[in-house]
């Protein structure tokens, strides 16, 4: 279990559903309000968004991606919002009745998250997990903590969570495949179930496909977090726009969650309702032709038909049971055969 501000994140408690606004924003706080806004209308629990200080995170020539068009530093110096503004947006998703995340990609601003926005959890990108100085840093100041797994074996994942869950044991991990787009027969969501059994902490998956439809099956396999990227518009122009999902999308993955993880019960059952269906739907053993006293049952003058018999009646489970006996008496045709009648 993970407790987020009021909310519980386990397999017992509704999807955490967390839209991340990566730079979609494009460094604007009206767009990124709007954002919030507009997540928070679709019913996702959370808004996520990024914290750079870039000088301590990064080497002005660090390699460029495909999907920039422009160098990485260059790209996330003219989007990202300055610490002002993380403070504004997090009363803002206060006020806006969603819970605001953001991911330090950096031991700086990790602690200008925790002592200026004042977090009261961390998200830390793929990109970080084998970032043991990072998460080591994170992890002493024993907040919340989700932990995404992209690009990485299952032994650094399992070593970071070794070296995080001593320290901290309130953490999450989810499944992810760090494409942009990512093809959803590379989304590997079958490793939520492997999570699940092997670490015993709230699992989730991250997804980079452009629809909801593997965060749906994540669900189904068990993941109570959903991080999705989140757009007003996939056509726009940036890095990120194409693997994200728009307000719709996200009002539909909220909907399609919740309705999931309600249908998620492993527990064979007869629900009350079913039992006024079972009285019409179910069968009992009839005759098919006048039965004499002493005939003997069989194929020719006995079979199954509706409704469901009632007490004493032989059930159709039980025909073959019926075969071979005695009639103790005359049967009409048609007629719901009764064990009593029958030697």
């Amino acid at each position: 279990m993970l407790k987020i501000g009021k909310k519980i994140i386990s397999k017992n408690n509704k999807p955490y559903i967390i839209a991340e606004a990566c730079i979609n924003h494009e460094g604007n706080i009206n767009i990124a309000k709007k954002m919030v806004k507009l997540a928070s209308m679709a019913g996702a629990s959370a808004i996520k968004f990024q914290m750079h200080v870039l000088d301590d995170e990064m080497l002005r020539k660090t390699p460029k991606s495909k999907n920039f068009k422009e160098s990485l530093y260059d790209a996330l110096k003219r989007t990202n919002l300055n610490v002002k503004q993380h403070i504004y947006l997090k009363k803002y998703c206060k006020i806006n009745n969603i819970d605001y995340l953001c991911t330090p990609f950096s031991r700086k601003s990790a602690d200008i998250l925790f002592k200026e926005v004042k977090v009261n959890v961390f998200k830390v990108g793929s990109g970080e997990l084998t970032n043991l100085p990072l998460q080591i840093h994170i992890a002493k100041k024993k907040l919340p903590t989700i932990i995404s797994t992209g690009m990485s074996t299952l032994e650094e994942v399992r070593e970071t969570f070794n070296q995080v869950y001593k320290i901290n044991k309130k953490i999450a991990l989810t499944q992810c495949t760090s494409i942009y787009p990512c093809p959803s027969k590379y989304s590997d969501i079958g490793v939520v179930k492997e999570y699940i059994k092997k670490f015993k902490i709230p699992i989730g998956l991250s997804d980079h496909t452009d629809s909801i439809y593997t965060s749906l099956g994540a669900i189904a396999l068990g993941a109570c977090i959903i991080e999705k990227h989140f757009t007003l518009n996939k056509k726009a122009r940036g890095p990120d726009h194409a693997s994200s999902i728009e307000p719709q999308e996200l009002k539909q993955l909220v909907e399609g969650a919740n309705a999931i993880f309600e249908a998620r019960n492993e527990k064979k059952r007869i629900h009350k309702k079913e039992f006024e269906i079972i009285k019409w739907a179910r069968e009992s053993v009839v005759t098919t032709k006048d039965v004499k006293k002493g005939e003997i049952l069989s194929e020719q003058n006995i079979s199954v038909k509706r409704p469901a018999p009632k007490k004493g009646i032989i059930p159709a489970k039980s025909f073959r049971s019926a075969i071979g006996k005695r009639a103790k008496l005359n049967l009409k045709n048609n007629k719901q055969l009764k064990w009593a009648e029958i030697i």
